[in-house]
């Protein structure tokens, strides 16, 4: 089995133009934890995660207290993250994005793929092809593969 038999051919993306509350937008929409970003010519130019905002909202949010004697402190302030959102969710996607997505081959094996995302510790890789977008695999993908293979195992 190879990537362009398990991939999902229509991924939801996201233009590098767009704003981070379009990208919110799109994860919680489609209940998904991460979107490709694409130029004008559909060419993979990183990616976004529900974890890259988490963390730009966590470091807007927080305040940080040392102390002489003792540990650093680490408090969530509302008012600042009030204070901050409308500005962060008008950001570009391109600001937040990871610029260095994984990517496979439309004939990468399976396993190749699974070890790849257990090694980098991460949830999916996207299958391009002379840079232009076809697919993308998640670990959800490939579990289902193993269900398929343990309930009709093949000689």
């Amino acid at each position: 089995m190879i990537a362009r038999e398990i991939m999902t051919h229509d991924v939801i993306k996201i233009s590098s133009t767009a704003t981070i509350g379009q990208a919110v937008a799109l994860l919680k929409e489609h209940t998904i934890s991460g979107l490709p970003v694409v130029d004008s010519k559909d060419h993979l130019v990183g990616v976004i995660t529900g974890g890259d905002v988490l963390r730009a909202v966590q470091q807007k949010a927080q305040k940080v207290y040392h102390t002489l004697l003792g540990p650093t402190h680490v408090v969530i302030d509302e008012n600042v993250w009030r204070e901050d959102r409308d500005h962060l969710l008008k950001q570009s996607v391109e600001k937040m994005m990871s610029r260095s997505p994984v990517t496979v081959a439309p004939a990468t094996p399976v396993g190749e793929i699974a070890d790849l995302m257990l090694r980098q510790s991460i949830r999916r890789v996207f299958v391009i092809e002379h840079g232009r977008l076809l697919g993308v695999v998640t670990r959800n993908d490939i579990v289902r593969w193993l269900v398929r293979r343990v309930d009709s195992p093949t000689p």
